[in-house]
């Protein structure tokens, strides 16, 4: 329900760039950008909590982040990108991120600092490497796909 909740005000202010002749891509931006965030921190949320479902526990959390079904040529799983997406939005406003955050950012090559422009924000930039279109119903089929995995490598 959160993620249609987030979806659907994402698709309400992408249709005000059509309809409000003043609001433009970076407006759309500025206001999507903690929504988009919202839905990050959201997927964390459940993430964590398909870990304590399935290990009864959270300590080692991050190898569970690093687990992935169709692994890429990155050795960063797009579990760990999530979760450090999820960060960046918790704590932009507190400078520079903590390491494991920034370790991932950094592999992914997108900037978190001095960010003007907010098409270079690592929400900006984190949403086209998971999905182009910046779906979240997609991003959201990356994140249970990975707990089905998580529980059927044990059966």
């Amino acid at each position: 329900m959160t993620i249609k909740g987030l979806s659907k005000t994402i698709e309400i202010l992408k249709n005000q760039i059509d309809e409000i002749a003043w609001y433009d891509g970076d407006w759309f931006m500025e206001e999507s950008e903690p929504i988009y965030g919202l839905a990050f921190i959201a997927f964390q949320n459940y993430i964590n909590g398909s870990i304590k479902d399935f290990a009864d526990s959270l300590k080692g959390k991050e190898s569970f982040y690093k687990i992935e079904q169709n692994p890429n040529s990155s050795k960063k799983s797009k579990i760990e990108l999530i979760i450090a997406l999820a960060n960046y939005a918790k704590h932009k406003d507190e400078g520079t991120p903590h390491k494991g955050t920034k370790d991932i950012l950094e592999h992914f090559e997108l900037t978190y600092s001095d960010v003007i422009y907010l098409d270079k924000s690592p929400i900006f930039q984190g949403i086209a490497l998971l999905n182009e279109e910046g779906d979240l119903f997609q991003i959201k089929n990356i994140v249970t796909n990975w707990r089905e995995y998580l529980w059927s490598r044990n059966e």
